[in-house]
């Protein structure tokens, strides 16, 4: 229930008597499980009832009911909102905290005549209480960033002369299903040669060619928290041009990661990984922020660029992928997830970054 906990002192601290979420990953976060649905009340005495309906209730009454949540299941004899009014005068609520960010204007306001009561605005409270992650939400990030891992290393074998980065995508995605991730972190960007170029392209029927770059960017999920991380190679042969970029790349990442430290602002990672770039001559092929946060979503609070004062603070997880792209040339990126620890920031990504060149594959393995 320490969740539960956290989000009572956020009901506390504004002067609320309880807040109502139904966004799919505020109640991931608040239960720990990724199969429910429904509306949770959580109220600042550190009670919190979750309305469901039968889809969900066994679920819910085994995994959350041990664990002091009450369970209730939808009464479909009346209107959801009459039966959410006599669960709020059950409990003495005037004062609700709502998903500003969730819900969307029609909903909110049908809600809103429906129940009466005070309703005020959760703005940005999850997503600050989100950013700090404990020990085991790291532990099951690291989960995904090893499935994500070993599905990639299954990938490369059989990439070949001739395979779509379509068809490469979907096999990396097969092969982080095979390795128990619920799903991918976020839709598989996998591009060749001067598709790379583009840092968030989409996989095309472009075949591989000699001497493409392969950019990989993907990420596996294990219940519910994502991983995300960029590798960058080379298939049968590489250019001078493409290992200069890789190797400023791959230094610009070195300098972020160094900066990287809690109590500084997100924008000095940001900019100890342009600054390498840009002594190296590519800094207008740099074209993006440097990372962001990440956890139940794929991008959380905060972001790491240049115009981001936000102070890094312990526990918090920042993706770290500077990036090089020459228009309809190539492109290289690298990125790994670093969680902030004083001043000395743990790497949760454990996949090789040497420049690798793969050999030349005439036929599928």
């Amino acid at each position: 229930m320490e969740r539960i906990e956290a989000l009572s002192a956020v009901v506390r601290d504004a002067n609320a008597d309880a807040m109502l979420l139904t966004g799919a990953v505020n109640l991931i976060y608040a239960t720990k499980q990724t199969a429910l649905e429904g509306s949770l009340l959580v109220n600042g005495q550190g009670q919190a009832v979750l309305l469901t309906d039968g889809r969900y209730i066994e679920h819910a009454r085994k995994t959350l009911a041990p664990n002091g949540f009450t369970v209730l299941l939808r009464d479909f004899t009346m209107r959801e909102t009459e039966q959410m009014t006599q669960l709020l005068e059950t409990y003495h609520i005037r004062k609700l905290l709502y998903e500003d960010n969730v819900l969307t204007v029609q909903r909110f306001r049908w809600l809103q005549e429906q129940i009466p009561c005070e309703w005020l605005p959760l703005q940005d409270r999850m997503e600050q209480l989100r950013a700090y992650k404990s020990a085991w939400e790291l532990e099951c990030m690291e989960t995904a960033q090893r499935m994500a891992e070993r599905a990639f290393t299954k990938l490369l074998p059989t990439l070949h002369t001739g395979m779509t980065e379509q068809e490469a995508a979907a096999r990396l995605d097969y092969f982080m299903a095979l390795e128990g991730s619920e799903k991918p972190s976020f839709d598989t960007i996998l591009l060749f040669g001067a598709h790379a170029s583009m840092p968030h392209g989409v996989p095309s029927e472009r075949r591989l060619a000699v001497g493409d770059c392969i950019l990989a960017d993907f990420g596996a999920t294990y219940r519910g928290y994502h991983s995300d991380m960029t590798r960058t190679l080379a298939y049968g042969t590489a250019s001078d041009r493409l290992r200069t970029v890789y190797e400023t790349v791959l230094q610009a990442q070195a300098a972020a990661i160094a900066a990287a430290k809690a109590g500084d602002p997100c924008k000095a990672m940001h900019l100890a990984a342009e600054q390498v770039i840009a002594d190296a001559g590519f800094g207008a092929q740099f074209t993006h922020a440097l990372g962001h946060s990440v956890g139940l979503e794929i991008h959380e609070f905060p972001t790491a660029s240049k115009r981001v004062e936000t102070l890094l603070a312990d526990g918090v997880v920042m993706t770290v992928e500077p990036g090089i792209y020459l228009p309809d040339e190539l492109g290289v990126r690298i990125e790994d997830m670093v969680v902030i620890a004083g001043n000395h920031p743990r790497n949760l990504t454990q996949y090789e970054k040497a420049f690798t060149i793969l050999p030349e594959n005439i036929e599928s393995i």
